[in-house]
Order: C-alpha cells, then sequence, then structure tokens
C-alpha cells in the first residue's frame, strides 16, 4: 500500500545513508518527500536527494513559490509518516523542546501522523542524561524510535550511536504504516 513519507535529514555524518533509504522506501511503493534542515546541506546536496526522491527538497521555512500553502502544514496534512534519519541530539532536543526554528521541526509540531526518529550521533551525545531524558520525553508523547547501535563513529572511537540499519528502519516503518 502506498504511503507519503517525509523524510528529514539532519546535519550528521550519517546523512548520506538518506540516498539509500529514499531507495529502499521507493522500492515499497511509498512516496518520499525529503526535508532537510539547514545543517543537513553540510553533508548532502538538495539535487541528490531531489534526482533520488523525484520530488522537490523543502529546505526552507519561508521560499516564493506559486503555493499559497504555509510548507509546514502542507508536509505535515500530505505525510502518511515523518521519518527522520538522521536524528541529531539538536532536533530531538528542539521537537522536545517546542523550539520550532527550522522546516522539520514545524512539519513535525504540525503533524498528525506518526514521528519516527533514527538517531545518529557520537556516543558521548547519545548517553549524555539530558539527551537521554528527552528521549524517554519523546517516548512517553508517542515519537517512535529506531534506536542506534553499537560501532564504529565518525570521529573514529567506537560506540553506542551509529545510524540502525537501513533494513531495521525501513522495518519500523513498515509496521508503524501497517497497524
Amino acid at each position: 500500500m502506498k504511503k507519503n513519507i517525509v523524510l528529514g535529514i539532519t546535519g550528521s555524518i550519517a546523512a548520506f545513508k538518506a540516498c539509500e533509504l529514499i531507495g529502499r522506501l521507493r522500492e515499497k511503493g511509498h512516496s518520499v518527500q525529503c526535508v532537510m534542515t539547514p545543517e543537513a546541506e553540510n553533508f548532502i546536496t538538495p539535487l541528490t536527494l531531489e534526482t533520488l526522491s523525484r520530488e522537490k527538497t523543502v529546505r526552507e521555512m519561508f521560499c516564493s513559490s506559486d503555493s499559497r500553502d504555509a510548507a509546514h502544514i502542507s508536509l505535515a496534512t500530505w505525510a502518511d509518516l515523518i521519518l527522520v534519519a538522521p536524528a541529531t541530539a539538536d532536533v530531538l532536543g528542539k521537537v522536545a523542546a517546542g523550539i520550532c526554528d527550522n522546516i522539520l521541526i514545524c512539519t513535525i509540531a504540525a503533524a498528525g501522523c506518526p514521528v519516527v526518529f533514527a538517531p545518529a550521533m557520537n556516543d558521548k551525545m547519545f548517553n549524555n542524561p539530558i539527551i537521554q531524558e528527552k528521549i524517554e520525553y519523546l517516548k512517553k508523547k508517542e515519537y517512535h524510535f529506531v534506536a542506534p547501535v553499537t560501532g564504529r563513529l565518525a570521529c573514529g572511537s567506537s560506540g553506542i550511536g551509529r545510524l540502525a540499519p537501513l533494513e531495521k528502519i525501513v522495518e519500523i516503518v513498515e509496521n508503524i504504516l501497517t497497524s
């Protein structure tokens, strides 16, 4: 069953994995609309995402267009599910605090559909008590998580914080969409 998925990409080195994730979601028959935080553009280009998703990548809260719809409202209404992969500590903290300072977080705030976070960050950041508190808070508010795994991190060390395997992310998304 074809569903509409907003894929939020944040400023993590794991942003490059969004390319393969788009392909896997499209293979399942889903439409994918990418939304990037400004920090994500340091790791991947909008053109790459547009080519793979076959949709315009949304990057700005306010942009001139022919549409009179507010982008975050129309995205939130269109989406059957929002997947944030990778989800940084910054985005998790801002969502938990209700700080809507970019298009992705505003879309999440306006959404009536399930939201899934797949965190990716350094193990020290992931294990930080404040980040863990924010994750637990979001879980209580019925946000879904695909836990990161232990492995080699971008900084060269090993620990928990590596983006979950893409097949696991897709499996959880599919389970949520069919439940």
